[in-house]
């Protein structure tokens, strides 16, 4: 049988898609003081799909602002440089998924699960004061990018993975088959593109309970992950079975937090979806 690792997994997902340089570019004037707003909105402004599309997040129900935001310095000046670099974040990952699509796996689920995961942990975020809310969206929507890698890589046990039920959650089932997650391989990936820190390791760890209890940022993308694969699977799960009670009450949420934010999921996804994918039928 054949032998993968994330490592590799990774490695090989990183010399077939590339950071684009946009993204770098972005992540390196926010780390330099000198650059400023209008060097930003410069330097998006000559991509202009990428320019519209970021435009259009910034008007979606992410924000919620109450104007219009109708150019790249406002959406700046109003949302933020970080809010900014992690809404082209959210369009890589759109590329991404593009890039290593796969007809071995459920795309229509793979794209549900992603939005809904990255819905939810926004608004858990939102309501646990979690400053950065929007962060969450791009960890919820890269958490599972492992997948389409291993779909790609090793087609036939992306299959035996995707064999889950309700006795074995989609998580122990990919520890089964490949001794390891498929979020494993996504931060993997996202160490090999040089992210930031926060990005990988709340992902790195998203199915680990214990660090899930000490950790608030892990702690939100672990129950909106679980939210997001029960609410993906046709009623194989009920949230209340994959999400533990203690880490809810870590941060300090309850039942009702996670039925909001599931419903604000549901509500939106298809427009999230629709804006990230313009040109492709939605799933």
């Amino acid at each position: 049988m054949l032998k993968i690792n994330p490592k590799n997994v990774a490695k090989v997902a990183s010399q077939s898609f590339v950071l684009p340089d946009i993204c770098v570019r972005i992540r390196t004037m926010l780390d330099n003081d000198s650059a400023s707003v209008d060097n930003i909105g410069d330097l998006i402004a000559l991509d202009p799909s990428l320019s519209s599309k970021l435009l259009k997040l910034a008007n979606s129900s992410l924000f919620r602002f109450e104007s219009q935001i109708d150019t790249l310095s406002k959406a700046i000046n109003v949302i933020g440089g970080e809010a900014l670099y992690n809404l082209v974040m959210a369009e890589t990952a759109s590329s991404a998924f593009e890039h290593f699509s796969s007809d071995v796996i459920n795309l229509k689920r793979f794209w549900l699960q992603s939005v809904y995961a990255g819905l939810v942990a926004k608004h858990l975020a939102k309501i646990a004061k979690v400053r950065g809310s929007e962060r969450f969206f791009v960890l919820g929507l890269l958490h599972n990018i492992g997948e389409l890698l291993v779909a790609v890589q090793a087609p036939e046990l992306a299959i035996k993975c995707s064999q889950f039920d309700e006795k074995t959650s989609p998580w122990k089932r990919q520890q089964q088959v490949l001794g390891f997650d498929y979020a494993s391989c996504s931060a993997e990936l996202m160490q090999v593109w040089r992210l930031p820190s926060q990005l990988y390791i709340p992902i790195m760890h998203i199915h680990n309970e214990n660090k899930a209890l000490k950790d608030k940022e892990i702690a939100i993308i672990y129950c909106a992950v679980r939210a997001s694969i029960a609410m993906a699977t046709d009623g194989i799960y009920t949230i209340n079975q994959l999400i533990p009670p203690l880490v809810l009450s870590s941060l300090k949420l309850e039942n009702y937090d996670v039925n909001a934010a599931v419903k604000f999921a549901l509500m939106e996804a298809d427009n999230i979806i629709g804006i990230m994918q313009p040109k492709a039928k939605k799933p």
